[in-house]
């Protein structure tokens, strides 16, 4: 995919991001969600990862709906799943320590921020590509039993699974 190509498509998905955020779609929202968009290429591009396109080649566009559909699924089932928990106090909070088989910095980056989103879960920090995660929870301190519990099918579809 060229990177002009490349980078409409992420103006795209900025400003259907930003209409579903500002839940309108006026003429000034498509206009600021299309300025943003561009704002956040040129952040992305010049002040953190000046190689992202060449990075995003390896991302298909069909793993990135599936991505991002599972990851909105999940934000829903897991925000009423630590509701549920909360509201009945059978919260068992506690710290583990996962391992991913992603390789690329950048996939890790992506699942530990998927796994802040989830609601229950918050990445605490990556080295390598171990991932320290505040549980709310914790169900076993097993490291392999609670990643899969914990990345669910992330990993998976991460990885073109």
């Amino acid at each position: 995919m060229k990177k002009k190509s490349f980078e409409f498509i992420i103006v795209i998905l900025c400003l259907i991001v930003w209409i579903i955020l500002n839940e309108s779609i006026s003429i000034s929202s498509i206009i600021l969600g299309i300025i943003f968009g561009i704002l956040s290429l040129f952040i992305v591009e010049k002040l953190l990862v000046s190689n992202y396109h060449e990075i995003a080649r390896n991302l298909k566009l069909k793993i990135i709906f599936k991505y991002l559909s599972y990851l909105i699924f999940q934000i829903y089932i897991s925000g009423f799943s630590a509701i549920s928990m909360i509201v009945l106090g059978k919260t068992n909070v506690g710290i583990v320590e996962i391992t991913t088989e992603l390789k690329d910095d950048m996939t890790i980056s992506i699942l530990a921020n998927s796994i802040t989103l989830t609601p229950g879960t918050v990445t605490l920090s990556k080295s390598g590509n171990k991932l320290k995660i505040l549980w709310l929870n914790k169900i076993t301190s097993d490291s392999e039993k609670a990643g899969k519990l914990i990345k669910k099918d992330f990993e998976k579809i991460l990885s073109g699974g």
